[in-house]
């Protein structure tokens, strides 16, 4: 199962929203995975396959062996989509 982790400052704000979002668009297109919110300081990424964040925390996360999707537009969920989609069919 692909597991994803939507990261940002503080994990409650846009990482929250962001697994939301992620959520329903698996829910919609009909893929198992596991999407988990957490904050810059806490979250393991090399235990995930997929990392959805913000510019701001993109490049902390770059050494990390998991796939980065860098959001600039938090409601522009058809760029996401395309972003995730994408990301799952390398894996």
């Amino acid at each position: 199962m692909i597991k994803i982790v939507t990261v940002c400052g503080a994990g409650v704000g846009s990482s929250m929203m962001l697994r939301l979002f992620t959520q329903q668009i698996l829910d919609a297109e009909k893929i198992e995975a596991t999407v988990d919110a957490s904050d810059i300081g806490s979250v393991s990424p090399d235990l995930y396959d997929i990392l959805i964040t913000t510019s701001d925390f993109a490049d902390v996360l770059r050494d990390s062996k998991a796939h980065i999707i860098r959001i600039d537009n938090m409601m522009d969920k058809q760029y996401l989509k395309e972003q995730l989609l994408e990301a799952i069919n390398k894996k």
